[in-house]
């Protein structure tokens, strides 16, 4: 392997000019190229984001100290944890930014109230529903305005400010054009089909093909391509059963599908939901909130098409179940 550090951009869909850091320029010739640039945390151009102050997720890991307050812009997945995070030492009031009418929009309802109400207990004010019409620094802190539905509107001071309202892929400077890469439709991420771009010996992996921004993913992907590139697999990339966790209070784990989109797919499900309460070991550990929530096909076959725990260890629950999904297995496989 040879291993170069610099700014890397497309001259040709083969040959890949390098920028060192020292200043030197060098071309190098791939057969075969993998753009694994990842992305970076999204900001709004109205807010100046200096990592002090004003911060991304980049950023807030340098503090040195426990700021007495923080208003987190964003209630997704990052800045749900952020939250939790925070409000778990007790050393920080939390704000949380959130412009629809729930936090983890994208998860079912019975989710996201329980991860809310935890918060809430915690400390934590969520501004639901909230439009975010400035945030600023003022004399070394963050004051920010929002305004309601109703015609309402707050001011808030507080000491900082944690931005987390997505992230971008890096594809400024790649020369993609150069190479004949096309973009996706959104127009965002590389365009890619099983990890192959519109040139076919040009791979997108991770975050900058817009699928799933998970660490893992971006390792499966990148496996993938290095197989297609130099061997014959028939057999593409599955999706469906993406084990994910949201450390959160209390932690969420999630595989295959969930009621939410299984409604906005129009596929007829059973669902079953166990509660803590009754799980044996969850009242051992005086751990008795959560629940588990199976959805399966409306049908003899009652094919699994997806799980989500709620509670202590949910994420040693999903492993077996993402198995069971991949194989195209019924409920009774594990209720057996």
């Amino acid at each position: 392997i040879t291993y170069e550090k610099g700014l890397a951009s497309f001259i040709t869909d083969k040959e890949i000019k390098i920028n060192k850091n020292n200043g030197e320029e060098q071309v190098v010739y791939a057969e075969n190229t993998i753009i694994a640039s990842g992305s970076r945390p999204r900001t709004i151009p109205s807010i100046e984001v200096d990592e002090k102050i004003i911060m991304t997720s980049n950023g807030i890991h340098h503090m040195d100290k426990f700021p007495k307050s923080l208003v987190i812009v964003g209630a997704g997945v990052i800045g749900c944890e952020y939250a939790t995070i925070f409000s778990n030492f007790g050393k920080t009031k939390v704000y949380l930014i959130d412009r629809q009418e729930r936090i983890l929009p994208f998860e079912d309802e019975d989710i996201s109230t329980l991860v809310a109400n935890n918060m809430k207990k915690h400390g934590v004010t969520i501004h639901s529903n909230a439009k975010l019409e400035r945030l600023e620094k003022i004399d070394g802190e963050v004051e920010y305005e929002l305004s309601y539905p109703d015609g309402s509107h707050e001011i808030i001071r507080v000491e900082k400010a944690l931005l987390s309202v997505g992230r971008i892929p890096n594809v400024e400077g790649l020369g993609l054009e150069n190479a004949g890469v096309e973009m996706s439709q959104r127009g965002v991420h590389i365009g890619d089909d099983d990890t192959v771009t519109s040139v076919p010996n040009i791979y997108a992996v991770g975050d900058v093909s817009g699928r799933i921004a998970l660490v893992n993913m971006g390792e499966i992907e990148a496996r993938h391509a290095v197989e297609k590139a130099f061997g014959n697999i028939p057999e593409r990339l599955n999706y469906d059963n993406v084990c994910t966790i949201m450390f959160l209070s209390p932690e969420v784990a999630s595989v295959g599908l969930n009621e939410q989109q299984c409604v906005e797919q129009s596929i007829p499900v059973k669902v079953v939901k166990i509660d803590y309460s009754l799980i044996t070991r969850a009242i051992a550990m005086r751990k008795t909130q959560g629940f588990f929530k199976i959805i399966v096909t409306n049908d003899k076959d009652m094919r699994i098409l997806g799980m989500r725990v709620v509670g202590a260890h949910a994420s040693t629950a999903i492993q077996a179940v993402g198995l069971l999904i991949k194989l195209n297995m019924s409920i009774e496989v594990l209720s057996e």
